[in-house]
């Protein structure tokens, strides 16, 4: 391939940003500045994958580990993994100057529709990126100062901020965020939550509020994946937390022995952090064997598109159970949210799942190969949690061999970079186009 295609192609820019700032990440955190006492490379990898890909798996103590420095080293791998990205895409996309293919495939990755203004939308996207995680600082600080003293509570306000809304929740106390009070935890969901909407789906539905205030009849509607999306995302919280408090209710070791109003709070909060967060206030390594798959299914699902979180996307979801309704009632069409889906939009679904299976199968299976003593359902939670960008852990990352740990590197930069995006990378701009004889003998299910 050609330098200048290369350099024209959003695929080859987001694979080579995240792989120098791995190297960087890498790099700063074995800083003797950076950390205590000794830190494998592998380690340090695992931890600046984990950063940039706003994961939050770790397999060593950050807060005894890292030092301050490097504490704030970390915060700004997260901040660059959640935004400094989006910058790059959107820099190539609106300000870039790619073929027309190139620009429009870089905007469905990003979730933005045809036709936008990508300098403002960017200007606001960051804008409000920013402002949010401000109230989050404000809010979380005097719960954090109480708990650590003014300076590391600043900096662990800051930190926790940044983690929440970029979807990457590394624990920096072993109970993780269990003490934290009824506000900081909610303010950590509202965070979760915001950071998986999609940032597109946000200046959508800041536009559409704002209008809407000032009983403005132009009032910019909500695009079809936008509302899709947070009809998935509304479903997938309020029942996954009702299957988890079921499941957990009265187990000692998680949910048995809170007060009601407790039990409640921790179901949710698990709830939300599962869709890509990796915050816990719950020992995961104590959870029934159906919680851990309600928690993986969860997991795998993931977020909203253009946003921080991981997973196949909710969007991508519902348009399968559309494909599905679609044949189960016979209709020709596959239709969702009062719209006909395109066939080129259902194989790219199809396409999305059945690598993200590939992915989780074959990294479950290369964990079973390098730390067969751990048990299996534990190295497939690891696996679905990597490679969805989750960063929740059965007490097992820190645990798992040098090799274990570098699958674990390379599913968090598959699940970050994404399948699509490095199949658009390394295949021609204009594929040749033969149209097949039509197969009518042919029987599946």
């Amino acid at each position: 391939m050609h330098a200048r295609s290369f350099l024209h192609s959003p695929a080859h820019w987001l694979i080579a940003g995240v792989l120098l700032f791995l190297l960087l990440g890498t790099l700063g955190l074995l800083s003797p500045a950076a950390h205590r006492g000794a830190l494998s490379w592998v380690d340090a990898l695992l931890l600046a994958t984990s950063a940039v890909c706003t994961t939050g798996l770790s397999s060593v103590n950050v807060a005894e580990v890292l030092t301050p420095a490097g504490q704030l080293w970390l915060t700004a791998l997260i901040e660059f993994g959640a935004l400094a990205l989006l910058v790059l895409a959107f820099g190539f996309v609106g300000l870039g100057r790619g073929s027309v293919v190139a620009r429009a495939r870089a905007s469905q990755e990003l979730g933005m529709g045809a036709g936008q203004d990508f300098r403002g939308l960017l200007r606001r996207v960051l804008g409000l990126a920013l402002g949010i995680q401000a109230a989050g600082f404000l809010l979380l600080l005097p719960d954090m100062v109480q708990l650590e003293g003014a300076e590391q509570g600043t900096r662990y306000a800051l930190m926790h901020a940044v983690m929440a809304f970029g979807n990457s929740g590394f624990g920096m106390w072993p109970d993780g965020a269990a003490r934290l009070n009824v506000l900081s935890l909610s303010t950590l969901m509202v965070l979760v939550i915001l950071g998986g909407i999609g940032f597109v789906a946000l200046d959508e539905l800041e536009r559409h509020w704002r209008g809407r205030l000032r009983h403005d009849i132009r009032s910019p509607r909500l695009s079809t994946q936008t509302k899709v999306g947070l009809k998935v995302t509304a479903f997938l919280l309020v029942t996954g937390a009702i299957l988890f408090a079921a499941l957990e209710w009265n187990r000692p070791g998680t949910l048995g022995g809170m007060d009601v109003g407790r039990r409640v709070l921790h179901a949710t909060f698990q709830t939300t952090v599962t869709r890509s967060a990796g915050f816990a206030t719950l020992d995961y390594g104590q959870f029934a064997a159906p919680t851990l798959l309600l928690v993986m299914v969860l997991m795998f699902v993931g977020g909203n598109p253009g946003s921080t979180a991981g997973g196949i996307k909710t969007t991508t979801a519902a348009v399968l159970l559309a494909a599905t309704r679609a044949v189960l009632t016979g209709k020709g069409d596959v239709e969702l949210g009062g719209r006909r889906v395109s066939m080129s939009l259902l194989m790219r679904s199809l396409t999305v799942v059945t690598l993200a299976l590939l992915a989780v199968g074959g990294g479950t299976l290369a964990l079973m190969l390098t730390d067969s003593g751990q048990r299996p359902i534990a190295l497939a939670f690891e696996a679905v949690s990597a490679f969805t960008t989750s960063g929740l852990s059965v007490n097992l990352t820190g645990q798992l061999s040098d090799a274990g740990k570098l699958v674990l590197v390379v599913l968090m930069f598959l699940g970050r970079v994404g399948f699509l995006s490095l199949l658009l990378a390394f295949r021609p701009a204009q594929p040749p186009y033969v149209r097949l004889p039509e197969e009518k003998e042919f029987t599946v299910g």
